[in-house]
Formats: structure tokens, sequence, C-alpha cells
């Protein structure tokens, strides 16, 4: 790939080739590249293969060195890991090795597609907020459209996730530019971003120029992060909120309900929406714990003059109880299923 190289070294030792790939990762390390007065940092990880008779066929040769390459890189930047066979055995156990080769091949040929999700206003007519959510699906050609439960966790842990959420953003935008996405006035469509993209320095540049270039409407944007992504990285994520948000696009805290006490810590955030998690929205007419729970945030937004979206609604009586326990939004199942853009 165009991040990943091979290095053969003939009749060496382990211990010395050991030696040689600290050396590589010390020189990448202590190597700046800049660009236009921006100094950027390289990392590297490596994974260390020792060949031999009982090596296997090169698939196999090949598969191992990914494996280790792989656990190096999960073990942090700038890391040399020495294949153990009890690595492949535990990725392989946890799918990880089935779904990362998948990931890495739909990223390279783009194989992905959004659905789209209504959201609907239960006040009647409001002058702002969420219409439709954008959803990711991986295109496989064993598997048809695969949901993001199935990789994004993989995509995370082996820090891909960047690459779909620049992904999601660029052929969002073009699609609300195209008229693809058609949007009611004054409403936006809601793009989820994962807290490891949020923190990375180039990725704000990347939203405001892909703005520049559709020249779609900032306020016809709304991000959706999570709760414990912005808590994790506090700073950042003000930043990033604030830029944005003072462009026109607004913020929705996603996942919210595990601590409501976590509200104080974002009342100086620039955010205009709490989605609660879907664990908050069943059983709304037997749950009374759930009852209380929606009813507590919805009056603490209003306080904190937060907009709450009800996300997994999946019945009647669930929506009629959120909406009478305050609710500004719903989306769910009960009100349409996602459609693949387009459909």
């Amino acid at each position: 790939g165009g991040d990943e190289f091979a290095l053969l070294l003939l009749g060496c030792p382990l211990e010395k080739a050991r030696q040689i790939a600290d050396d590589i990762c010390t020189a990448v390390r202590g190597y700046r590249f800049v660009w236009q007065d921006r100094i950027f940092d390289i990392g590297i990880s490596i994974g260390l293969l020792e060949l031999g008779q009982s090596s296997g066929t090169m698939e196999d040769v090949l598969n191992a060195a990914d494996s280790a390459c792989y656990v190096a890189k999960q073990e942090g930047r700038g890391r040399v890991h020495i294949y153990s066979a009890m690595d492949e055995v535990a990725a392989r156990q946890r799918g990880e090795i089935h779904w990362l080769r998948k990931l890495q091949t739909a990223i390279r040929e783009e194989s992905f597609e959004l659905y789209v999700q209504p959201i609907i206003s239960v006040a009647g007519r409001i002058p702002r907020g969420p219409a439709v959510e954008v959803l990711l699906r991986m295109v496989d050609k064993e598997e048809g459209a695969v949901a993001p439960g199935q990789f994004i966790r993989v995509a995370e842990r082996y820090q891909l996730i960047g690459a779909l959420d620049r992904w999601v953003l660029r052929t969002t935008l073009n699609a609300v530019a195209a008229g693809g996405i058609r949007l009611p006035d004054q409403r936006s469509v809601a793009i989820n971003i994962s807290g490891q993209t949020m923190a990375e320095e180039s990725f704000l540049d990347f939203v405001i120029d892909c703005l520049d270039h559709s020249q779609v409407d900032p306020a016809q944007l709304c991000f959706e992060v999570t709760e414990r992504a912005v808590l994790g990285d506090l700073q950042g994520a003000r930043r990033f909120i604030g830029v944005l948000h003072g462009m026109g696009c607004t913020f929705s805290l996603d996942d919210f309900g595990s601590d409501i006490g976590s509200l104080s810590s974002l009342q100086d955030l620039s955010i205009d929406f709490l989605k609660l998690d879907g664990v908050c929205t069943r059983n709304l007419t037997t749950d009374s714990v759930n009852q209380e729970v929606v009813a507590a945030v919805a009056r603490l937004s209003k306080a904190v003059g937060f907009k709450v979206v009800a996300e997994q609604v999946e019945d009647q009586p669930s929506f009629d109880s959120l909406r009478d326990l305050g609710v500004n939004f719903i989306q769910g199942y009960y009100l349409e299923a996602p459609q693949a853009l387009g459909e």
C-alpha cells in the first residue's frame, strides 16, 4: 500500500534485525517534514518476522508479517513487534484480521455507500435543527452492504477511522451541493465524527477546505461527536467546535445519557443538541428509570440551551412518551429505516 513497505534482510540474525528496526524507528521519528510553513511529524510501526524452513508459504509469511505490523501499531507509534504465533490467533479470534483486510481494500477502492435516515421535529416547524443523519455502509463483494458495527472498532484500533470520516464528510457535502440530499430551509444534515479524527490537527483544515470547495452553507452541517470524545480531549474539542461553530456549523453530543452530571462540564462548549443514547429511549412505558433519565436530560438541556434528539425509537408508545417528556427531535426505525442515498 501507499503507506506500507517491506524490508527483506538476508542472512540476518533476529537480534540484529531488531536493532536495525529500532534504528529505522529512531530515524523516522527524528525526521521533520515541512510543507507550507507547517512541520509534520512522521511515525512508523514495524512488525518483525524471522523466516525459516517452517515459515510456510509466501502467503503465510505475508499474513504473519501483517499480524506483527498490526500488533506494533496497536501498541503505539514508533514500536517494533516481533511476530508470535499468538498474534494471529488472538487477532483472528477477534475477527480483526478479517475485517481489517476488507476495510483496507474498501478504503483503497472507496467501496462505501451513504445511507440517510430522517430526523423529525415533534414540536412542529422549527427554525433550525438536523433533518437527516448520514450513516456509513461498507460495500463488500461477498457480504454486500456492511453496517459500521462490523468494522468501526477495527478502524479505530488501527487508526483508519480518519479516512472513513473524511470520505463521509466529502461525499455528504458533494451530495448536498448536487441536490442528492435535500434539506428543508434552515435544517441540517448530521454527520458522525470520531474522537480520534477530531483530535487530528489536520482535520479542522480539511473540514474548512471541503466547505469552501463544495460551497455548502456551514449552517447545513451538524457534527455529531460523542460525550466521551469531548471529555477525553476537552481543550482540543473546544477549539474544533469553537472554530466551526463560529462559521455556522452546529454540534450534537451523541450517545448522551451515561453521565448526566457531565452537563456542567459542557456548558461552555458551543453544543446545540444532545442526542440521547438508545439505551435511554427503550421500554419507556414500563422502565421508570429511563423515564426519569429522559425527563432529567430534557429539563437540564432546556436550562442550558440545548435541544434534545432521541435515536433508536422503535414503536409508537416510545414516540409518544418521548414527545410528552420534552424531547425535541426523534429518529428511529419507527419513523423510517435508513435508505441508501439515491433510492
